[in-house]
This record gives structure tokens, C-alpha cells and sequence, in this order.
């Protein structure tokens, strides 16, 4: 098949996933998704290595190195090579915004750093795996969007009087304002980078590019989640006027997500790691023995399973949350965890990443300094989206 063509239908076919990934409520859906793009992402990087090996052989042609083989090259790769290469020379480039939604719903498989001539990476997760589970939103030439909810369900239907006009129960609507914020972030990579091919320097350019990007993104979601007013909560028991976990602490949390009519499922738990591992320590209170199992997920350690016999329910390891364990109260209320459908929480594209590279600010490291920009907001977009595990103000 014309390699061409072959490209188009993965870009095509991950258009595809990346719109059904917003409307799948299924784990086993999401999780079938992230494999396809797995697939899709390695055998478009195995297509573009054969292009960079064509490309080598036609410069050693031309050099008269060797001799001449068949000239023809799939407009993809000159047009991939030529923007590889003004990008080396120019040290700007940017990720359009569909590009870039991808990127950011593919579990962070893009944007794993490689090691570059001997520097190692860092062992363990770089960053929440929070972005992965939200709602991500092309709003590309939008001022600000806004997204409404409804705040209240139309009341019980009263009994009607023959010959009567029927009582008027209206539902009540609110909105929330997704406003842009400018995120300038910045990353560093060996300089050495720049004797590789230009697709893979610049490959390598916007994976520190974007893990930068997702860094941030990732606070400013999580200060949105803290902040909004469409949260539920619930009361943190105390102890020496301290937050503290009990065995029945995340039983009463997820059961309070979903009002009185229901438990809703798909929902996940944002928390902290050091409320992880208290959980991990709660004991019986008449066995000694623990109360719950925590297993993290052998390819993510960022995410896994809470376990408390019949109970299980997903955890994301959140370093931005405040620990309910060991917090003392203050004259405001502080919310730790929360759980609840991701997908209730929106994160907005309003432009795309730019970047652009200088070899100036860390020139006695031989590091390259990647600054990238972008436009994004996020918010809460659905009432009671959430439970918050609060530690009380102090009266």
C-alpha cells in the first residue's frame, strides 16, 4: 500500500477514536481506544522511520556516494523532510490544535521523553494522569466558551383538576464561562539532539514540548477542580483538629456521589499519595488485618484499583490535592480528594502550541531551552460532577 495514503488513513482513523473517546462512558471502551492508538502511533512511527531510511539513501545518491536508484518520493515525506528541516533552521514550529487534542487524550504515549546520547529518564510517572480522563475541547478562535448545565430538575408534577391548566414545572439552567489563559511553559534538551536526523530532532523537540505543556495543563486543571462551586462535599472526620482516613471514609464518599437516587459509575478518585498510602495502612477494627487492597496499574503507576471486597473503584495520584491526612483545619474550608466522572470536567484549546528553541539561556549546559505557548481554560461544567472530601473551616 502507497505510504501515503496509509498515513492519511491513521491520521484519519485517529480523528475517528479521538471523537468517540468524548461520547464513551465504558472503560473497556476507553482502554480498547488507547490500545488502537498505540497500534496506529507505532506503525506510523515505523512508516516514518522508512521514510527517513529512503530519504538517507536519496542524500547519498545525490552525494555520488553510492549509485542511483529510483527517484521517485511520496509527497509525504518531502513535505515532512522540508518542515523537519526549516524547523532545525528556524527553531520555530507549532502543533496545531487538533494535533495537539490528540496528543493530549492519547494517555501521554506521545509524549514520553526519550533519552538523548546517555541522559536517563526519571523513574516514575512525570505528571497527574488526570489529563488523559478530562474532556478536552477544540475551541480554536473562540473568545470564550460557554457551556451550560442544569442546575435544577424540574419539580414533581402536581395532580391535576379536571378542567384545570396543569402546574408549570420548569427546570432551572446555569452556564459556566471557559475563558482563555496565555501558559507559557519551557523544557531543556540535550544539544547533542541536533546530530540526530531533523524528524527525529524535531520529534524529540516536541515530546520535552509537550510534557512541559501537559505539566501545566494539568495544574491549572486541578486548580479549577479546587475552586469550583458545582462540587458536592463532604465533611473529613477529625482528629486533633487534623484530617484523618477511616475504613469508612471512601465508602461514604463514592456513595455520596449521585445524590439519593443513585451510584453512579465510571467515576474515578483524584488523590493525593500520601492519602494513598494511609488507605493502604487503615486496619480492621476487630481483624487488624487491612481494610483495603491498593493496586497500581502495571503500565500507568500514576492510576490503579482501590479494592475493599465487593468496592472497587480507579484512582488517579494527584501531587496538586492536599492531603486530608494530617491537614489542620484553618478559618476555610480545604478540599483533598474528589471522585467523580472526569468527563464532568472540560479542558479548552483556544489556540495552537507554538514553539520555538534557542541554544542562548543554557549554553555553558549544551542544553537546547524549548519555550512553548498556548492558550487553554478548564473548569467544572457539571453540577455535583464531583465529591469533595473536605477538612471543615474552624467555626
Amino acid at each position: 500500500m502507497d505510504k501515503n495514503v496509509r498515513l492519511n488513513e491513521i491520521a484519519e482513523r485517529l480523528k475517528e477514536i479521538n471523537e468517540a473517546i468524548d461520547t464513551t462512558e465504558s472503560k473497556e471502551e476507553l482502554d480498547a481506544y488507547n490500545k488502537e492508538i498505540d497500534e496506529l502511533i507505532g506503525e506510523r512511527n515505523k512508516i516514518m522511520e522508512d521514510i527517513q531510511s529512503r530519504q538517507a539513501m536519496r542524500n547519498k545518491v545525490a552525494s555520488g556516494a553510492i549509485g542511483k536508484v529510483d527517484p521517485e518520493t511520496p509527497t509525504a515525506e518531502n513535505e515532512a523532510e522540508e518542515r523537519a528541516k526549516k524547523f532545525v533552521a528556524s527553531g520555530r514550529t507549532s502543533v496545531m490544535t487538533d494535533q495537539l487534542r490528540s496528543v493530549l487524550v492519547s494517555s501521554g504515549k506521545l509524549a514520553t521523553p526519550t533519552a538523548v546520547n546517555g541522559i536517563n529518564d526519571i523513574v516514575g510517572a512525570k505528571h497527574s494522569s488526570i489529563l488523559d480522563f478530562v474532556k478536552i475541547v477544540n475551541c480554536e478562535g473562540m473568545g470564550k466558551n460557554r457551556v451550560a448545565y442544569i442546575d435544577e430538575d424540574a419539580a414533581e408534577a402536581d395532580a391535576q383538576t379536571e378542567g384545570s391548566e396543569a402546574t408549570t414545572k420548569e427546570p432551572k439552567f446555569g452556564y459556566v464561562d471557559i475563558t482563555p489563559e496565555s501558559i507559557a511553559v519551557t523544557s531543556q534538551i540535550a544539544k547533542p539532539g541536533k546530530k540526530q536526523s531533523p524528524l527525529q530532532y524535531e520529534m524529540k523537540v516536541q515530546e520535552q514540548a509537550l510534557i512541559s505543556l501537559r505539566k501545566a495543563a494539568v495544574s491549572r486543571i486541578v486548580s479549577k477542580l479546587k475552586a469550583s462551586e458545582l462540587n458536592r462535599t463532604l465533611d473529613a472526620e477529625l482528629a486533633s483538629g487534623k484530617g484523618k482516613l477511616t475504613e469508612t471514609t471512601l465508602t461514604d464518599l463514592i456513595l455520596d456521589y449521585g445524590g439519593d437516587e443513585s451510584i453512579v459509575g465510571e467515576a474515578m478518585l483524584f488523590i493525593n499519595k500520601t492519602d494513598l498510602k494511609e488507605i493502604g495502612k487503615i486496619r480492621g477494627s476487630e481483624n487488624k488485618k487491612p481494610v483495603f487492597e491498593v493496586i497500581p496499574d502495571g503500565s500507568n503507576p500514576n492510576i490503579g484499583i482501590i479494592k475493599d471486597g465487593g468496592l472497587s473503584v480507579r484512582y488517579c495520584i494527584c501531587s496538586a490535592l492536599t492531603a486530608c491526612t494530617g491537614t489542620a483545619q484553618s478559618d476555610r474550608a480545604i478540599p483533598t480528594m474528589f471522585y467523580g466522572n472526569p468527563q464532568c470536567l472540560e479542558l479548552d484549546l483556544f489556540s495552537n502550541y507554538e514553539i520555538n528553541v534557542s541554544s542562548d539561556f543554557a549554553f555553558t549546559k549544551l542544553m537546547d531551552t524549548i519555550l512553548g505557548d498556548v492558550e487553554l481554560g478548564a473548569d467544572v461544567v457539571v453540577k455535583n460532577g464531583f465529591v469533595a472530601l473536605t477538612i471543615p473551616a474552624t467555626a
